[in-house]
């Protein structure tokens, strides 16, 4: 599966996508995640973050935290 990663913000319960590589009609999946100033985070308030996130994307944060 691509995937994109693209910042933007949400305005009126919308969100707008602009200069995505992939074609019109083109179904996808949006996961949504508030920026967070993760340096004032300590180690433990991330992993606790991270861990609660569902799906693919937790995995691959989890396997590249812990090292497996």
């Amino acid at each position: 599966m691509e995937q994109f990663v693209v910042e933007t913000r949400i305005k009126n319960g919308h969100i707008e996508l602009n200069n995505i590589p992939f074609p019109n009609d083109t179904e996808v999946k949006i996961i949504t995640i508030p920026k967070t100033n993760l340096k004032k985070l300590s180690f433990n308030e991330v992993q606790q973050l991270t861990e609660s996130i569902k799906g693919n994307l937790s995995d691959d944060v989890i396997i590249e935290r812990d090292g497996k």
